[in-house]
């Protein structure tokens, strides 16, 4: 069991499924005969996504340590036996989430097909993982951004794990700009854009946006023409994928 979003455990499956009920959770009380490992493990599972849970429903900032321990159904002492104090526990969470939206998006840059296309498809991952979940969103988004100092060595190293997928395109197109932070710079326009969607509160929409970040991100490596070419081949492939969920019972 990993944390919030990994293989097994509480918080599987998408991004979005945290639980409606945390208490939901709690251990059998008395002699209950489990390993203390896993006890410890459901502790730490019940606490990191009780602070995404209150830092998007109050605000991280507006938001104290009862109000994780309430949320969690845990006491304090086995708070601070999982973490110093609220920030650790806040940014633990956002690192677990971003190590399982990069696990996700690795797949997907994984896949068959020419640069172009796999950049395309992490991309989607990036903005279907945000739009299931307004939730996580705003607080990896929004709220990481009110910590303290942290937050700023975090989105920079966030931002430098995705775009280190960029760094192939350098080769893969002739004529690119020779700029050391090209990668940097096009991972830029996109998070602006995710950033500025979570911020309006219009995260379902993210999907949508598939073509013209497609096109913003290929643009310095490809060109006006060939990245223009990508935008309509990712239109194509959302247009596809929305008639075949209408279609769906």
């Amino acid at each position: 069991m990993s944390e919030l979003g990994g293989e097994r455990g509480p918080a599987e499956g998408p991004p979005g499924n945290l639980p409606r009920d945390l208490h939901l959770w709690k251990l059998p009380r008395g002699r209950h005969g489990l390993p203390p490992e896993l006890v410890a493990r459901s502790q730490r599972e019940r606490l990191l996504a009780a602070v995404i849970r209150v830092s998007a429903a109050k605000g991280y900032r507006a938001s104290s340590v009862a109000d994780i321990l309430s949320e969690a159904g845990v006491g304090r002492e086995t708070f601070y036996r999982h973490f110093k104090d609220r920030e650790d526990c806040f940014v633990t969470a956002n690192d677990a989430l971003v190590a399982d939206l990069e696990k996700r998006v690795q797949l997907a840059y994984q896949g068959p097909g020419a640069w172009p296309e796999r950049v395309r498809a992490g991309l989607a991952v990036v903005l279907d993982w945000f739009a299931s979940s307004p939730e996580i969103a705003r607080v990896m988004l929004i709220e990481m951004g009110t910590v303290g100092p942290i937050a700023s060595v975090r989105f920079r190293e966030t931002l430098r794990r995705f775009t280190t997928l960029l760094d192939e395109g350098a080769d893969f197109a002739e004529g690119a700009p020779d700029l050391p932070n090209l990668a940097t710079l096009a991972g830029g326009v996109v998070f602006a854009r995710v950033y500025e969607e979570v911020a309006l509160g219009d995260c379902e929409a993210l999907p949508e946006l598939l073509p013209q970040l497609t096109f913003e991100l290929l643009l310095p490596y490809l060109g006006e023409e060939a990245a223009a070419g990508e935008r309509e081949k990712a239109a194509r492939g959302s247009a596809e994928r929305s008639r075949a969920d209408a279609a769906q019972p």
